[in-house]
């Protein structure tokens, strides 16, 4: 029987099942796929598809001496139809429209985004914009001085007093926008802290606080004189003891303590105390018969003035002295 079967494929001139070979199968699977893949991208690729596109948008030709004051739309987003072997070969990179402003006029003016301004391929429909339309406020480009106003913080640290603070310049030069720089009343610095000066003059670089993107300054700081002075007070100082500067004699002082009057810093002042022997009665320059009328002297720390001493003058006699006086007084009452 396989014999007969084998004789009839002869005769109808099939091959036989030992004469095909792993290599032909494979060709033909191949080239069958081959044929599926074709059919697929052709018919999928006729059929209409849709997509958004992401639209460059380029103001071009702004007329000389005006400026766009509001922001504009970077991109568009355009919604387009067709085939979708076509819509998947746009490259959204290359896409872009002008937006033509040569002969505007200051004011605001409106640019309609009409489907023909994109340049897109043959057969590819756009179908909707966004936006519809773009909106241009132009306005002229102007120059002006504005005043500086200088902002502060903290406060001048205890004791001390401000006395100047003056700008260096007081007006900068600004250029932008007609309608913003008439609405700008003054040009704000960083603040300055009033707790970081010290007594003396100073001048500081402070920056100036930008007012907007489309304005621009001249400088980008300014100076600032800075005067700082101790504030000044006087003090009495009251029952301060007197000492007598002699190593060898003993001597009496009426009265014995004065009141004395300093004047300074506030700080300073008000922290002095006076020690033992500041304040005294020099015994070097007495000539003449005790008792003596001797001015005190006080020693102050540097940077305090004396204003006064009360009383001005005091007496000064030896205690030896004193004991002999004493003594002649009480001989004299016995004779009496």
């Amino acid at each position: 029987m396989r014999l007969r079967r084998e004789r009839d494929r002869r005769r109808k001139g099939l091959p036989s099942l030992k004469s095909i070979s792993w290599v032909d199968v494979g060709t033909w699977i191949a080239a069958f796929a081959c044929a599926v893949g074709l059919w697929m991208l052709v018919n999928l690729g006729e059929r209409t598809s849709e997509r958004t596109l992401r639209v460059h948008l380029e103001p071009q030709n702004v007329p000389a001496g005006l400026v766009i004051t509001n922001p504009i739309p970077e991109y568009a987003e355009v919604r387009v139809s067709g085939s979708g072997l076509i819509l998947s070969s746009i490259d959204e990179k290359d896409l872009r429209t002008t937006l033509d402003l040569s002969g505007a006029r200051p004011g605001m003016v409106t640019y309609t985004l009409d489907p023909k301004r994109f340049e897109l391929p043959r057969k590819v429909e756009v179908t909707r914009v966004t936006p519809s339309q773009i909106t241009f406020h132009l306005d002229r480009m102007a120059r002006k001085s504005i005043p500086v106003r200088l902002e502060r913080t903290g406060e001048v640290r205890p004791g001390l007093r401000l006395t100047e603070l003056a700008l260096i310049p007081e007006k900068v030069e600004a250029s932008g926008p007609q309608s913003r720089i008439d609405a700008l009343p003054a040009i704000v610095t960083a603040p300055l802290d009033l707790s970081t000066l010290r007594a003396g003059t100073r001048q500081i670089e402070l920056p100036l606080i930008q007012p907007g993107d489309l304005i621009r300054l001249d400088t980008p700081e300014i100076r600032v004189r800075a005067v700082v002075e101790p504030i000044v007070i006087e003090r009495e100082l009251r029952r301060v003891k007197l000492q007598v500067r002699d190593a060898e004699n003993i001597w009496r002082v009426t009265p014995d303590s004065v009141t004395v009057v300093v004047r300074g810093p506030e700080i300073e002042v008000r922290a002095l105390e006076l020690e033992p022997g500041a304040a005294y009665v020099a015994t070097d320059d007495l000539t003449g018969e005790a008792p003596h009328r001797v001015k005190p002297q006080v020693t102050l720390p540097e940077g305090i003035e004396l204003v006064r001493v009360e009383p001005a003058e005091v007496a000064l006699a030896p205690i030896e002295d004193d004991r002999a006086n004493g003594t002649r007084s009480k001989r004299t009452e016995k004779k009496t």
